[in-house]
């Protein structure tokens, strides 16, 4: 029988922190979830700080109530994955557009610093939360027992995150951005200083969808309601997004001759209006190129839990390398 270990993992945003001990086979022996809000104090610093307690607030917490399992080698380590830029290797935060005023914050290493202080010895390891959900996938969603996918998460930004031969898909500690690769070079030569705006993210993110839905007239501001009008003008914003999607799709197959692309995110909710085009598209184009690097492209199953999973995940990656 396989000896138990156990894992914590932290999945922090713009908005909220998530967090779970974890054992071996990814089942979660408590869980929670905390509104984070990233503008309460005047400072960025004084933010970091607060955020930076609360996580070692919490892995006290779990270590209090759970001392057998977080205690000698029973336990591995902590994993957390946030929203970037980031660096993996570093463990450093790189100016970060979800966490306003945050500049280049060693971030690994001041939770590991805090925890420690409380008396909680033990390592902390860092990833991208697209990059997590992809680790995540593998470990206990569709992806497992693959060695080479990518998961793309749509939701407010279009996030991509690759495993290649069993690894992120990173170099120095950075990469795995597809969800910026350009979809329309055309507005990119009128606008130039409008990347993001020609961006897959841009076309076929919740952001980029209700941008150039009010570009059209839409007074509405969020999706939802944008679906809810139900108004024939905005179908074109679906269309557009699911061809998006599907070239990023088609990139990263040519890119990396993948098993299987798995959808997550916040707008897998209303993929009944892009889903089957975005199949329907890749299909079409990677069969004119080859239809070797064709893929299933699939909802993924670890969802919501997708970010805890994944950086939970974390140390068992470490003792692979």
């Amino acid at each position: 029988m396989k000896k138990k270990t156990y894992t914590i993992g932290f999945d922090l945003g713009g908005t909220k922190l998530a967090a779970a001990l974890l054992d071996n086979n990814g089942t979660m022996l408590d869980f929670i979830k905390v509104p984070v809000d990233m503008k309460r104090e005047k400072s960025a610093v004084q933010t970091q700080k607060r955020v930076i307690g609360l996580m070692a607030d919490i892995a006290l917490d779990f270590k209090q109530r759970f001392p057998k399992e977080t205690t000698g080698k029973n336990f591995l380590g902590i994993g957390l994955a946030s929203a970037g830029p980031l660096n993996a290797a570093e463990g450093k935060l790189i100016h970060p557009v979800n966490y306003p005023g945050w500049k280049i914050v060693p971030i690994r290493d001041l939770v590991e610093k805090e925890v420690v202080k409380r008396g909680f010895k033990t390592k902390v390891y860092f990833q991208h939360d697209a990059t997590a959900a992809a680790l995540a996938e593998g470990w206990v969603g569709g992806g497992a027992g693959m060695s080479s996918f990518a998961v793309v998460s749509v939701g407010t930004g279009v996030g991509s995150g690759v495993i290649f031969n069993g690894f992120p898909a990173q170099s120095r500690g950075m990469g795995s951005e597809y969800g910026h690769t350009i979809v329309d070079f055309k507005k990119l030569q009128e606008s130039p200083d409008k990347l993001h705006h020609c961006t897959v993210e841009g076309v076929a993110s919740g952001t980029g969808l209700l941008r150039r839905a009010k570009e059209m007239g839409f007074q509405g501001s969020s999706v939802e309601e944008l679906v809810a009008s139900k108004d024939a003008k905005y179908q074109v914003l679906f269309k557009e997004m699911s061809w998006a999607l599907a070239c990023l799709c088609y990139d990263l197959s040519i890119g990396y001759n993948l098993e299987r692309i798995f959808l997550s995110g916040g707008l897998i909710k209303i993929k009944n209006l892009y889903f089957n085009d975005l199949k329907s598209h890749y299909k079409r184009m990677i069969q004119q190129m080859n239809p070797a690097f064709e893929c299933k492209i699939e909802v993924a199953k670890t969802k919501n839990h997708a970010g805890v999973l994944g950086a939970g995940y974390l140390p068992y990656l470490a003792l692979k390398k």
